[in-house]
């Protein structure tokens, strides 16, 4: 029941609280934050909201039957669907889900499954780490949580493929049904921060987690998370606190969403723009022209301005925007420009003669800082073609729209703001990360040109050192052999030499020695081409009369055989 005297009164079955009071806000807080959470349902207008917190089928069924004006636009949130198949099955009685789409979105992932997710985060966060052996065993193998026999992938090997394909970033999923347009694609949030300083690079690319977000006919939003798989914490870091965080970021922007349907959050998020809402707000500023406002299926768009829709409408279209609107995606890009930096400054500096290039640092980051960044890219392609389709859908003329029960279309506003949002990935997402693969390919070119560059130096100063070695051995070999000469032991001849006779015939030989060697090198390249053009006559003068003789001998000749050829 609601807390407010002045609030209506709520189902007897569904226990809805004024959100707007000071304690359900924390209740709200700590419910987000807690594991064991189930779900949560919020209806709301432009004056009051009320919230109610885990429902069983029974209130979800009484909350079904309902219509309230005074609450036109409601908001359904399910943890972990796999968990409460009995309230996911009548979500998808109500709006119409395909058996398909039910049993995936209930469909967990087998321990196997989640033991090889967590076998491949750690290898992008620590790349040159092994993994620890008790991650194989993943989290259902201690019995963290329960399997139903029905929802393993193992079941079906087209469902583990689904399961495996759904993990990459590549992926987003959309369905319609009579009553609902749904979306499910991966999102990110952030990762906790080490405490302590890490020996090897971490990927910029943060963890993601699934979502469903649904925008049905009947003012009401659905957002669906599955199951959350977390990372595995770095080594001498605390495994409990690591897990605690990354929970905590991963459900942040949902939090920030459903603060803000109360007017005690208003004031929290005043400072951060980017995660400001205003959803009551613009309901409260359009209430003095439009005073009509329910939970009919009303399925009018604010695209067409000679239209009119309802509050309900604009407030729905701005909670399914909002839900989808996360910006964590775009933190990274700062971290790659700065890494993109660093990497610029350690190419360049490597062209210093006395700068040791540490090629196993520099040429392993560069490729992961690419294929980071191509996930990045491959991400935000799926998120521009989601809102592709979702303005496609969204729009009262398109023939999409249609097919619905009542229709399922976005407001004006709504669907300035998805178009905006697709300018902003395009231009500012997709462009600067195409502007970092550039110059990431241009610093490996630059990198391995330097490298060669560097090489040919070397190779450069060894030839010179040879060379000077060469011309020390041409001047000291005849000392050498002169030395050796008046060392002989025959007295016919060492009786008339003497002192003077070495040290004059030392002169002359050092002096001859030395004047030769600045003509050696060219003498040497002067006998090289004059033996290579005899080497060239001679084998010609052979080769024809080669072929002489074998016409003589009545053999064919070899421009014969390539005629006959």
């Amino acid at each position: 029941m609601s807390s407010s005297t002045d609030v209506p009164p709520s189902s007897a079955f569904v226990d809805f609280q004024d959100f707007d009071l000071e304690e359900v806000f924390k209740r709200a807080e700590a419910h987000v934050e807690s594991e064991d959470s189930k779900n949560f349902v919020v209806e709301f207008g432009f004056e009051r909201a009320q919230i109610a917190f885990d429902l069983g089928i029974n209130e979800f069924r009484e909350l079904f039957d309902q219509d309230q004006d005074d609450y036109p636009i409601r908001w359904i949130n399910i943890w972990d669907p796999s968990l409460q198949r009995d309230v996911m099955d009548a979500i998808s009685n109500r709006y119409k889900f395909s058996p398909r789409l039910l049993r995936l979105m209930t469909t967990s992932k087998s321990p196997h499954d989640e033991a090889r997710r967590h076998k491949e985060r750690r290898r992008l966060i620590m790349r040159h780490q092994q993994t620890p052996k008790d991650l194989e065993k993943g989290d259902g193998a201690n019995g963290s949580f329960q399997m139903k026999p029905l929802a393993s992938a193992d079941v079906n090997d087209n469902l583990a493929l689904y399961l495996q394909v759904k993990d990459t970033v590549n992926y987003f999923s959309t369905d319609q049904t009579q009553k609902a347009f749904i979306i499910g694609a991966n999102w990110l949030h952030r990762r906790p921060t080490p405490e302590r300083e890490l020996p090897h690079r971490t990927s910029i690319m943060p963890p993601k987690h699934w979502q469903w977000l649904a925008l049905c006919n009947d003012h009401t939003v659905l957002s669906i998370h599955e199951r959350p798989s977390f990372e595995s914490a770095p080594e001498k870091e605390n495994k409990q606190d690591w897990h605690v965080k990354e929970f905590k970021f991963m459900r942040a922007h949902t939090l920030a969403v459903l603060l803000q349907l109360s007017t005690r959050g208003f004031e929290l998020y005043r400072n951060n723009p980017l995660a400001q809402i205003s959803i009551r707000q613009s309901l409260r500023e359009l209430s003095s022209t439009h005073t009509e406002i329910s939970r009919h299926q009303s399925g009018v768009s604010f695209f067409n301005h000679s239209e009119t829709g309802s509050l309900a409408d604009e407030g729905t279209s701005n909670l399914f925007y909002y839900l989808f609107e996360d910006y964590v995606a775009a933190g990274p890009l700062k971290a790659a420009e700065q890494e993109v930096e660093e990497m610029t400054h350690k190419v360049l500096s490597s062209t210093r003669r006395k700068k040791v290039s540490k090629s196993f640092e520099i040429i392993p980051t560069l490729h992961y800082l690419s294929k980071d960044l191509r996930e990045f890219k491959h991400l935000f392609e799926n998120y521009k073609n989601l809102i592709t389709k979702i303005i496609a859908v969204g729009k009262p003329d398109s023939p999409l729209s249609s097919q619905f029960d009542g229709k399922v279309l976005l407001t004006n506003s709504a669907l300035s703001r998805f178009d905006r949002l697709g300018d902003r990935l395009q231009y500012l997402m997709l462009n600067t990360i195409e502007g970092y693969l550039e110059e990431i390919g241009a610093l490996s070119t630059t990198y391995f040109n330097l490298t060669q560059q560097k090489d040919s130096q070397a190779t450069a100063r060894l030839t010179r050192s040879a060379t000077l070695l060469a011309k020390l051995s041409v001047f000291f070999l005849p000392i050498g052999f002169m030395t050796s000469y008046f060392s002989v032991q025959i007295e016919d001849l060492y009786t008339y030499w003497h002192g003077t006779t070495y040290w004059y015939a030392f002169a002359v030989i050092a002096s001859v020695s030395f004047v030769s060697l600045f003509f050696f090198s060219r003498i040497l390249v002067f006998f090289i081409d004059v033996l290579e053009d005899w080497s060239a006559v001679i084998g010609n003068w052979s080769g024809a009369r080669y072929q002489q003789v074998r016409s003589f001998l009545g053999f064919k000749t070899t421009e014969n055989d390539e005629d006959d050829a």
